[in-house]
């Protein structure tokens, strides 16, 4: 099987890994530096994992140090406070920010790239990216659709974010070895080596949308 040199994405701060692939720009990362890599595993070899990325096939180390964490696609309605999200949204005319993905971290994640910031290199956009916990939740309807209403509260400050009942939404769970098969979708954090392979230190698998 002939594995080529990857394309690797900059490791960029953690409130935008939960963005899809498509915001972001790839770019050839130097061995030993910091990075994601997407992909969907091809096949599993002990402690190894091959890894079917854009650019093409990856080796990827996989140590026992190695966080795995698998998402689960969950409802609008599982939404509660106390839990700590990223959401990418859209600031509206009325001042409210309407969601377009909402990702709820695992546990270990929380205070992850806390903050509330625009999304992208294009501000203008009105795109944002807040990653807080949940204050409280709301039942509401925005011009007759029925969502929730999260008060969302970051260090030094605090924004409401109207989440709609049909955008994706995932919750990251502690996972296993178990959960690293061939055909899933994975998001992967390590650094890459001169030989164009990858060590993982946290591997994501990401819900089957």
């Amino acid at each position: 099987m002939k594995l080529t040199r990857a394309i690797f994405l900059w490791l960029l701060p953690p409130f935008l890994l939960i963005a899809g692939s498509s915001l972001l720009q790839a770019q050839v990362v130097p061995a030993g530096r910091a990075a994601t890599l997407r992909g969907k595993i091809a096949s599993v070899q002990g402690q190894e994992l091959i890894v079917a990325a854009p650019a093409g096939e990856v080796r990827v180390k996989v140590p026992d140090t190695t966080t795995i964490r698998i998402e689960v696609a969950i409802d609008f309605s599982d939404i509660t406070p106390g839990m700590f999200l990223g959401t990418t949204a859209e600031k509206q005319a009325d001042g409210m920010f309407r969601a377009s993905e909402v990702h709820v971290f695992s546990e270990d994640e929380r205070g992850v790239g806390e903050g509330h910031r625009p999304l992208g290199s294009a501000p203008q956009s009105g795109a944002t990216m807040t990653n807080a916990n949940i204050e409280r939740v709301e039942d509401v309807a925005v011009r007759d659709v029925k969502g929730r209403l999260l008060s969302l509260k970051y260090k030094g400050g605090e924004v409401k974010v109207f989440v709609p009942p049909d955008i994706p939404i995932v919750k990251r769970q502690l996972g296993d070895r178990g959960m690293l098969k061939p055909g899933a979708e994975v998001s992967i954090q390590g650094s890459p080596a001169p030989d164009g392979s990858f060590s993982a230190s946290q591997i994501t698998v990401r819900a089957r949308r």
